[in-house]
């Protein structure tokens, strides 16, 4: 003879978290001051699927993080440094062509290091300033770097391809991993000769964000001959992995 146990459930609350927000809903089917045992009750996970889900976004990227600058190697110190500020003069007013607003435009080093000489050589001295800049106009992105090449500009480091705001992506990614769990519970309750029931509890890992980054400084050399460097960004993944407990009828 089989006996049923009768639970009380008390409320089911969902946390959600992703980047930087955070909302929480309670739902209570039980009077109030039935709420703490309820509470106990579930922390123990008896008669629960605790079930994994994961959803992934890809989205073309809106904003190019470039780092360029000059660098210059002398056996004076200043000549040096004055060599890389007339590098950087020209390469700011190439820079300034495509108006990109001065707030997204900053010096990331600066610096005059000595070059320690081979026995018997003379003393170097090595100049660099780089700048940092964030770029929209992602299709017009090689065409910046030529420019700034051009003008003077032989440090071309990475580049990255990210989003100014993702905000919307991460809760996209967020609402398909909770999505995505409905059907695994179902399968694991079916071979159990159960069926899943509320959602009690959902968890979140945090968003995973993946940037395509590119070192152009290696292909602006290689695409001399044609003087066109061709920039293909990619795109942004952002994924979501969230644990969803859910009641096993």
């Amino acid at each position: 003879m089989l006996k049923t146990r009768r639970k009380k459930v008390a409320g089911a609350v969902a946390a959600l978290t992703a980047g930087g927000f955070l909302c929480a809903a309670a739902f209570s089917t039980a009077p109030a001051e039935t709420a703490e045992a309820a509470s106990s009750e579930s922390s123990v996970q008896a008669g629960t699927i605790v079930v994994q889900g994961e959803s992934s976004v890809s989205v073309e990227p809106d904003t190019a993080q470039l780092r360029l600058g000059a660098e210059v190697t002398d056996t004076s110190a200043s000549t040096a440094q004055q060599q890389v500020s007339e590098r950087m003069s020209a390469i700011r007013e190439a820079i300034n062509q495509y108006d990109i607003s001065e707030e997204n435009i900053e010096t990331s080093y600066f610096g005059v290091n000595t070059d320690r000489a081979a026995e018997g050589g003379e003393e170097q001295f090595r100049a660099r300033h780089i700048l940092s800049v964030e770029f929209s106009e992602i299709d017009q992105v090689g065409q910046l770097l030529d420019d700034a090449a051009a003008a003077g500009a032989n440090q071309i480091q990475q580049t990255r391809f990210t989003l100014q705001d993702q905000t919307e992506y991460e809760q996209q990614a967020l609402r398909q991993a909770v999505e995505n769990t409905s059907a695994k519970a179902e399968a694991m309750a079916a071979g159990a000769g159960k069926s899943s029931g509320a959602v009690l509890q959902i968890s979140e890992n945090g968003a995973q964000v993946d940037l395509p980054t590119g070192n152009y400084a290696r292909e602006e050399s290689q695409s001399a001959a044609d003087n066109s460097t061709s920039i293909e960004p990619g795109q942004v993944d952002i994924t979501q992995r969230v644990s969803v407990v859910y009641e096993l009828n």
